[in-house]
């Protein structure tokens, strides 16, 4: 497990201004005064030895923690069996080039229900997580998988669910993301009181699990009766209004690492940053 003495903020995926050039993705970080990345491989882990080692040479050079988005489509719960094992496979591999990549936490959404009860299904993703730590965790070298909350209601991945996991299993902890968890409340958790209830849900069940390894997902989301339709900028019109969560951040002590999802990224990590230094100053 990676504990941080910081906050940490990056972006989700390169900076546009890179234009796919590795040195120049370290160099923005940089400049800016970022110092997280979390690596996409939303469409499958694509990348060679090589090009995984430089990646986390120069993350060590530039003193930037990585974590990295495992695939979209993996689906622990499916009724194929092939694509079961083939989302076993995508996480198994994402642990093996963890060390590589300098890669801490391994982010990824367990899937749907696959038709199952939930109860059901519980026990098929648990049960594959497991198969995968097993076979593959020591591989990681220290890397953890970070089931996500999900932004779609009927997937899973509630905040219970994830809860669950991560006190089930070794190597898990959990990923908020709380546009999503905005986007599975209608809009509800968006505020002190809400923050506040879904971190003391978190720490009174996993405890120093919890609060040594937080990594928190960021951004605006639109929404529909289903959950999340779209991700939008921080600080517009659409919720959620991260305010009051970096106000919890910064009252409680927490050391979490925040990754923006928003449309650019690295926009989105500096707002939520500048959030944080303007209520450090007024704490001094």
């Amino acid at each position: 497990m990676i504990l941080l003495d910081n906050v940490l903020f990056g972006p989700a995926g390169y900076p546009e201004a890179a234009k796919g050039k590795i040195e120049r993705v370290f160099e923005i970080l940089r400049e800016v005064g970022l110092d997280a990345l979390e690596y996409a491989a939303v469409h499958g882990l694509r990348t060679s030895v090589e090009i995984a080692q430089k990646i986390g040479e120069l993350a060590d050079k530039n003193g930037i923690t990585m974590s990295m988005h495992a695939a979209y489509y993996i689906q622990l719960a499916s009724k194929s069996e092939d694509i079961r094992e083939r989302s076993k496979e995508r996480l198994k591999k994402a642990l093996r080039f963890a060390p590589l990549m300098r890669v801490k936490r391994i982010v990824f959404h367990p899937g749907t229900h696959g038709g199952m009860p939930p109860d059901e299904s519980y026990t098929v993703i648990r049960d594959a997580i497991q198969e995968v730590w097993e076979e593959a965790g020591p591989k990681g070298e220290g890397a953890v998988l970070a089931p996500e909350i999900a932004g779609k209601i009927g997937a899973f991945g509630s905040a219970d669910e994830i809860i669950r996991l991560c006190s089930d299993l070794e190597g898990v902890i959990p990923t908020i993301d709380w546009a999503h968890l905005y986007a599975r409340s209608q809009g509800r958790i968006n505020n002190r009181e809400s923050y506040s209830h879904i971190l003391e849900m978190f720490e009174n069940a996993l405890e120093e699990l919890f609060v040594d390894n937080m990594h928190f997902h960021v951004s605006g989301i639109i929404f529909t009766e289903a959950g999340e339709r779209s991700h939008k900028p921080l600080g517009e019109s659409w919720g959620p209004d991260i305010l009051p969560l970096v106000e919890l951040v910064s009252e409680l002590g927490y050391k979490p690492t925040f990754i923006s999802e928003t449309p650019n990224p690295i926009t989105g990590a500096l707002y939520a940053k500048f959030l944080l230094e303007e209520l450090e100053k007024t704490r001094q």
